[in-house]
């Protein structure tokens, strides 16, 4: 099994409709209300057949049975053993990431107005105890608020057969469990490319003006203006933002500089199309000066021939559409973000996103002023810090190998639930290298993943962000790594390269490096081995700092 989905309630239609959703194989264990007794018993098929990813959805009400909600110490007292069993059951298994259902508990009850409401104290103890246990939630009361209760229940199938769900309501939780398991798996779009004109503003800056157009905290022009606010969160969870706007740049620069209300300035972007080029001719520049794939990008714009254009010339853009009614515009960024960019949870590189390509700009520029590659390179100061795997630099390690496709060797993905297990492997070692020059840091760009048996070693993974090509930190870092496998006992190193259509560019990596061929090829891909200690040369152009 891949996914399991767990619930007390009957889920049997909502597991095909997730199944349909997400492409996986997805298992229901058997019984009505057995998730507990699934996640406690060890000989249950969870525990027997580990998935890659648990989903629990949960009916609140029929937490509590037909009496509702007790006191807040009744209703803990319930939950908490309920969360302590969940908590064990994804400690016992750090490969399978865990999401839980926040708890929507409607009153029954018919009360006063001055009383308690101990189904929200309850629902908000579930929260917090999960926040506390950092297992991802699965926003099943956002869902039924955003829809209303009416729409996203069924009172006549409930009585039927105990589905509480209506069929709009399994279509949206389906939804929400799809785009969860594609943030589990890494997969995320990377820049979000925006028009200006009737897009992050009202009306047309080139014929209206700064004082024209339409944009402000308060009154209609704060339509646009909270939506600002949203990408400005994308922004800061590590989504890169480009302008692709028809209009002169001069006036463009001025209304993202110039108008007091504007929320997004020219630092928050990564680049800036302001021409009468075609969009899709201006995206794929932007594309080739961000080295990202086109499959990347996003491209929101109010104008439907625009849309339809870049749909037509570029069908790996994620087009969405438009609201006609601009009054929606926050909200629809809020789905945007949901549908596209969904983060399990940020890393520090997420933070320094922009700010650490705006710097590749500069390293650009100060290249051209070299006569050769490598005097550029030596008045670059590289510094290269490398690390082994721990809690606190595991999330970006699982993010890496999950978005790293070009200079990527076996491209094997790992969630935080597989790096989890690695962690707690012994015979893995895992290595990062955080790479940062006079310009700035880039972060941790680099990884490599090996398993140790004895004198023998196999390189597992290794992948480098595409930022830091053609500087010679690869083979700085493999080095090291070499050196520290070496000093621990390994005289053979195995490594494969397991062709994509996207790594080609890697293929003859092991040979450079000094790898020969070796016996296995299939599955593994081509296989390659060297003995170990490797006398490499040091060019002395990249500092390497080791704990």
């Amino acid at each position: 099994m891949t996914v399991a989905l767990l619930s007390n309630v009957t889920i049997g239609s909502l597991a095909l409709r997730v199944a349909q959703a997400t492409g996986e194989e997805v298992y229901t264990p058997a019984g009505y209300n057995t998730w507990f007794q699934e996640l406690a018993d060890p000989a249950s098929n969870l525990h027997k057949a580990p998935p890659r990813a648990v989903f629990l959805v949960l009916d609140g009400r029929e937490l509590f049975g037909a009496s509702g909600a007790p006191s807040t110490s009744g209703a803990e007292n319930i939950l908490g053993p309920m969360l302590d069993g969940i908590a064990a059951a994804a400690s016992a298994h750090p490969e399978v990431a865990f999401v839980v259902s926040s708890l929507d508990i409607p009153q029954s009850r018919i009360q006063p107005l001055v009383s308690k409401r101990t189904e929200l104290q309850a629902a908000a103890f579930w929260r917090r105890k999960l926040e506390e246990y950092s297992i991802p939630l699965l926003e099943l009361s956002e869902i039924a608020a955003e829809m209303g209760r009416e729409h996203f229940y069924n009172k006549r199938v409930w009585y039927m057969g105990s589905m509480p769900f209506s069929q709009a309501g399994e279509k949206a939780l389906a939804a929400e469990i799809d785009r969860v398991w594609n943030a589990l798996r890494g997969r995320r779009r990377k820049c979000l490319a925006l028009d200006l004109d009737n897009t992050l503003w009202g009306g047309v800056i080139g014929e209206a003006g700064v004082g024209g157009i339409e944009l402000g905290a308060v009154g209609s022009g704060a339509r646009y203006y909270d939506m600002q606010r949203r990408i400005l969160d994308l922004k800061n969870q590590g989504v890169l933002l480009a302008v692709l706007s028809k209009n002169n740049r001069e006036d463009a620069l001025e209304g993202i500089n110039g108008h007091p209300a504007m929320l997004l300035r020219e630092r928050d972007f990564v680049a800036i199309r302001a021409n009468w080029d075609p969009k899709p001719a201006s995206l794929e520049s932007i594309a080739r000066e961000l080295n990202i794939g086109i499959d990347s990008f996003v491209f929101i714009d109010d104008n439907p021939l625009e849309r339809e254009t870049m749909q037509i010339a570029l069908p790996q853009v994620a087009v969405p559409a438009f609201p006609t009614d601009t009054s929606q515009l926050e909200r629809f960024m809020i789905d945007v973000a949901r549908e596209h960019f969904l983060l399990l949870q940020t890393t520090a590189e997420d933070l320094e996103k922009t700010e650490q390509y705006r710097a590749e700009t500069q390293r650009q520029e100060r290249r051209s002023t070299f006569a050769s590659v490598e005097e550029y390179l030596r008045s670059l100061d590289m510094r290269l810090t490398i690390e082994p795997l721990d809690a606190q630099n595991l999330p970006r390690a699982a993010q890496l190998t999950q978005k790293t496709n070009q200079f990527n060797l076996t491209t094997r993905r790992y969630s935080e639930a597989d790096m989890q297990a690695i962690l707690a492997d012994g015979s893995r070692r895992v290595y990062l290298g955080e790479l940062a020059d006079r310009f700035g840091d880039y972060g941790k760009i680099i990884l490599c993943m090996a398993r140790v048996e004895g004198e023998r070693a196999e390189i597992e993974s290794f992948l480098m962000s595409c930022r830091v090509m053609g500087r010679g930190v690869e083979e700085a870092f493999l080095r090291n790594v070499e050196d520290t496998l070496a000093r621990a006992g390994v005289n053979t190193l195995a490594s494969s390269y397991i062709p994509t259509s996207k790594n080609g560019m890697v293929a003859d990596f092991w040979p450079r490096m000094g790898y020969a061929p070796s016996e296995g090829d299939g599955e593994n891909g081509v296989r390659y081995e060297i003995h170990l200690p490797f006398q490499g040369e040091n060019d002395n152009i990249i500092n390497v700092i080791k704990p």
